[in-house]
């Protein structure tokens, strides 16, 4: 109970702080109508204690907020922001993609048909040089395809220094207005700071947008916040101090990752996960990792494993100058990205695709490790090799665990490569200056695609033929016929010094005896199948000289490859088995021979009007080739699948990321609606609380000019 002797106040002093008051009401109330269509202003609201001695006593303006609100504001921010980033950029690789007129899928589709027509007649010039035209068509339309997403990678790494620039300059905003904010709530403890607490909290919603962040106010009650990403690293410090964003990139310059630097003097640098940072910096480096590195790779992969494919086959066959055939296509190099804290800086890694393993080329990227060094003539490493996804984590088997392969003693000089995984082979030409730890990114399939080129010039050396031909002798009584022939094998070396050379010389035929890896006096390479009962054959070299015995077979499917492992005697040459696959020919019969059947195997002279290699060419479109992931199950899929693997995979994500983005828009217009509804200034309010104010004030005067007229009525008493 206050009693009468607390009420110290006179009439006077009641009505003028009732005018005050109601003043401070009024301005309140216009400064909320005048900032309706301020953005990001925040209602104010102004709140009076009641003195003890009587009448209206300190006044207290502060924003009306509900945190909540904001809060849920920032994240739906984040969201909307990061989802709208990754579907306006994974939409315009989609409708490239999708579009026909850029189709590798229909390029590939004219290039075969091309080989079927010059199948039809092999000796025609006119449609052999189709091909050629084709191929070319091919190569560019993958170029052109490759071309426009290195393109779209150099714009990301523009944009993403754009937007790390505007996150550092938003960021240290929020810093120096904590400052100001703290010295003006020092300086005025009972009117909050609210157009400085406006304009921090604009800066947090554009932060909000740019990266996904938790907001704590700080522990000293001071009127700062502190903001962490919500990864956990720290923005802005409580101490005032702020990290700022750095552009980092290690081996490949070209792929921009994030650090946190401190701006205290502080040596402290935190690695920050790209794909977690969420709004627009998130869905940038998902779009990044998801469609634009992937698609790049996947479409290298394709490009390489094809022209690969296609020159294995051609160097199969027999051109129209009755050669082997030659490559098509040329496969360009690579060169191993070295780090930054490789000891060497100058030493290198030169990698090339494997001849011959095309299908076994996946999109992974793949790391070097040096792990020692051995002095010699040469000097040998050993090495271990890392399969990498594109944003740098393993690639794991269908068992969970990391790919790695570790090889020793590898002769570190020049013009010597060693095969690895993946269907590539690898140069170490800096000798001896390796050292143990030294760390070469490889990226085979990520800037290839486009480098690929059409080496063949001239018709005649597309190898449409095969370079084998087998005669059944016209005396045969049997009905065995020849059911297929086929030719793994066309590796030219003579001295077979090299474990890859087969049964054919340089000189347009295959190895006599004497010139076969037996030596002289030896038995020559197979040139004849000869049947001594239904299920015995003997294997002859050229001279007709038995080179094995097969007894006692009930198939006729690869008859060389029989001989080989149940040949006796005398049994298959071990000088054959030394080596990865000698003769390199095959040929398979159908049909139940009989005693004296023979069949002769030799070079197809004269065999210009042949298309059985042509043939095979034309097959490769229907064969699996292609690696389907890089997990090394042994699942294979077709060149069209994979391409139509790449189509599909980014019109699904664009699918997704729209339907993302359209769920997103709403929470973020709800959420808005939420804080607005709360935080907005409402004229239909505000205009209530003009004409209150307006009232209390005029009633405020009013009692004050009552007081002044009782004091001027006791003036004029007391004259």
């Amino acid at each position: 109970m206050i009693t009468s002797s607390s009420r110290t106040a006179d009439l006077f002093s009641i009505a003028k702080s009732g005018v005050d008051a109601s003043n401070k009401l009024l301005n309140t109330t216009a400064n909320n109508i005048s900032n309706v269509n301020t953005e990001g202003f925040v209602r104010e609201r102004t709140s009076f204690d009641s003195a003890i001695s009587g009448g209206v006593g300190r006044s207290n303006t502060e924003r009306v907020i509900n945190v909540f609100a904001q809060n849920q504001l920032r994240r739906d921010t984040t969201l909307q922001s990061e989802h709208e980033s990754f579907y306006n950029k994974t939409s315009t690789i989609d409708n490239v993609f999708a579009s026909e007129a850029n189709s590798v899928s229909a390029s590939m589709s004219r290039f075969f048909a091309s080989v079927q027509t010059a199948n039809d007649d092999p000796t025609n010039t006119s449609s052999r040089q189709l091909v050629l035209s084709e191929a070319e068509s091919l190569v560019e339309q993958v170029g052109t395809l490759s071309g426009f997403l290195r393109d779209k990678e150099e714009e990301l790494n523009i944009e993403v220094s754009s937007n790390i620039n505007k996150l550092n300059s938003v960021v240290q905003s929020i810093s120096d207005l904590n400052n100001s904010i703290r010295v003006t709530q020092a300086n005025n403890r009972y009117d909050e700071p609210s157009t400085l607490k406006n304009q921090r909290d604009n800066a947090i919603l554009e932060l909000a947008s740019l990266v996904s962040i938790d907001v704590r106010n700080s522990g000293k009650n001071d009127g700062a916040v502190m903001i962490n990403l919500s990864t956990g690293e720290s923005l802005v410090l409580e101490d005032g101090s702020f990290n700022i964003f750095e552009v980092n990139s290690d081996a490949d310059l070209s792929y921009k990752s994030l650090e946190l630097t401190s701006n205290n003097g502080s040596p402290t640098t935190l690695n920050v996960r790209e794909t977690k940072l969420g709004g627009t910096m998130g869905g940038l480096f998902r779009y990044r990792d998801e469609v634009l590195e992937t698609s790049r790779r996947e479409l290298g992969q394709i490009a390489i494993a094809l022209a690969e494919s296609l020159n294995t086959q051609n160097r199969q066959g027999m051109d129209l100058d009755q050669q082997l055939g030659s490559n098509i296509f040329s496969l360009p190099e690579f060169v191993g990205l070295s780090y930054s804290d490789n000891i060497n800086p100058n030493s290198s890694v030169i990698g090339r695709f494997t001849e011959g393993e095309g299908s076994k080329v996946s999109s992974a990227d793949y790391s070097v490790t040096i792990n020692n060094v051995v002095a010699g003539a040469p000097p040998t490493l050993d090495i271990t090799v890392a399969a990498l996804n594109t944003d740098g984590s393993p690639v794991k088997d269908i068992s969970g665990n990391p790919i790695t392969q570790n090889y020793f003693g590898i002769n570190a000089q020049s013009d010597t490569f060693t095969s690895i995984i993946g269907g590539i082979e690898l140069e170490f030409a800096s000798g001896a200056s390796y050292t143990a730890g030294d760390q070469f990114l490889l990226q085979p399939t990520k800037d290839t695609a486009d480098r690929i080129e059409v080496v063949m010039t001239r018709p005649e050396d597309l190898a449409l033929a095969s370079p084998i031909r087998v005669d059944a002798n016209i005396n045969n009584l049997g009905d065995a016929q020849l059911f297929s022939s086929a030719v793994t094998n066309v590796f030219i070396d003579n001295t077979f010094a090299d474990n890859r050379a087969s049964g054919f010389d340089n000189m347009g035929g295959v190895h006599g005896p004497g010139n076969a890896p037996t030596g002289v006096g030896g038995v020559g390479s197979p040139a004849q199948i000869l049947f001594t009962a239904s299920d015995e054959y003997q294997v002859l070299d050229s001279a007709g000289t038995i080179i094995t015995v097969v007894s006692g077979t009930s198939d006729l499917n690869n008859l060389l490859a029989q001989a080989e492992i149940a040949g006796a005697g005398p049994p298959w040459p071990a000088a054959f088995s030394a080596l990865n696959d000698y003769p390199g020919f095959e040929l398979s019969l159908k049909g139940v021979p009989k005693a004296g059947d023979s069949f002769a195997i030799g070079y197809n002279t004269d065999g210009l009007n042949d298309n059985r290699n042509g043939l095979a060419v034309g097959n490769l479109q229907n064969q699996d080739l292609m690696q389907v992931n890089n997990s090394g199950s042994g699942q294979e899929i077709s060149f069209h699948e994979a391409y139509g693997n790449i189509v599909s995979d980014i019109g699904q994500k664009t699918s997704s990321a729209d339907i993302s983005l359209q769920a997103s828009d709403a929470l973020k217009s709800q959420s808005k609606d939420w804080f607005e509804s709360v935080s907005g200034v409402s004229l239909d309010e505000e205009a209530a609380n003009l004409v209150k104010f307006q009232q209390s004030y005029s009633a405020a005067a009013r009692l004050l000019a009552t007081a002044q007229d009782l004091f001027n009525t006791i003036l004029g008493i007391t004259r």
